[in-house]
């Protein structure tokens, strides 16, 4: 027991899920997301999190995300988890220049070797190409809240 007046230090332990790449080649829907990722080559979260909203609501392909909109945004818990299990296991990174989420070298060598069935993913990255054009907006958005007045001087 610490004397009147002294601090003393607590610590504190947490446990966390170790994610290895074993872990992800077995679950398909992180699988179809690091497709996703490598198919657009670089996307933000904001981005992401909408694109798998529109799959979801326009094209009726649900990838098992729960979505809570708010004010037109949608927000998912599960796809920020998985995305973060992703960049914990070194598959995808963030650009540090434009906060876009991309697969890392290692990443793209995992998915050329756990590659999904054409028939399992062929008709999410129609879909996708089909709402890029939706989702360009919020990726100017990112981009320009990442660069500041890059390209303006005053």
């Amino acid at each position: 027991m610490p004397a009147p007046g002294q601090k003393t230090k607590e610590l504190k332990t947490f446990s966390a899920k170790v994610v290895t790449p074993e872990h992800i080649k077995r679950d398909p829907r992180k699988m179809k997301l690091l497709h996703i990722i490598a198919h657009v080559k670089a996307i933000s979260e904001k981005g992401l999190t909408h694109l798998l909203y529109l799959l979801k609501t326009e094209k009726g392909i649900d990838l098992g995300y729960n979505f809570v909109v708010i004010g037109n945004k949608p927000m998912s818990k599960q796809v920020l988890d998985e995305l973060m299990m992703l960049l914990y296991a070194g598959l995808i990174e963030h650009n540090p220049r434009n906060k876009k989420l991309q697969l890392t070298s290692q990443g793209a060598e995992f998915l050329e070797q756990n590659r999904l069935p054409d028939d399992e993913i062929r008709d999410i990255l129609s879909a996708v190409d089909e709402l890029k054009p939706k989702i360009e907006p919020i990726e100017m958005e990112v981009e320009l809240a990442a660069g500041g007045r890059r390209g303006r001087r005053f």
